[in-house]
């Protein structure tokens, strides 16, 4: 076991070394690097672009995490879970997440609070709304 740990720092010394006595290597990684600066500063743009649209297509786990993030941050209140994610006009997401917004003893009279929780495509909150209120132990019909 000590091997591999001293395998791992010789390696990071041997990605140092192999850095150090290259040094005609760093004269044409920065030529390239000068090039590809400029290839990069034009490509930039294009890659940025490219990777923000990726970046906004949010999957269905990212919506939920993202859903759970925005409701314990904007709801003040302890999160309880997702009951519903769906896609939404355009590419965003609708999600309704529930919350304990009082607790109670016994937890069967906590009150719960239902909220639609809209996020754009890039996983940003656009809109909340509460639906409604209710007690934990009451039945209540899935939206």
């Amino acid at each position: 076991m000590a091997d591999p740990a001293n395998d791992q720092s010789g390696h990071d010394n041997e990605s140092e070394r192999t850095e150090t006595p290259s040094s005609s290597d760093r004269e044409e990684a920065s030529a390239p690097a000068d090039a590809t600066d400029g290839g990069t500063e034009q490509d930039a743009p294009g890659d940025e672009d490219s990777s923000s649209s990726s970046s906004e297509t949010l999957t269905l786990v990212d919506a939920q995490q993202r859903a759970e993030e925005a409701a314990e941050e904007l709801l003040d209140h302890q999160f309880e879970g997702i009951i519903k994610a769906e896609t939404a006009d355009g590419d965003g997401w609708r999600t309704v997440v529930e919350v304990v917004e009082r607790s109670a003893v016994p937890d069967t009279q906590d009150i719960i609070g239902r909220y639609e929780i809209i996020l754009d495509a890039a996983g940003e909150v656009t809109g909340y709304e509460l639906l409604e209120r209710y007690r934990r132990n009451d039945m209540k019909e899935e939206l």
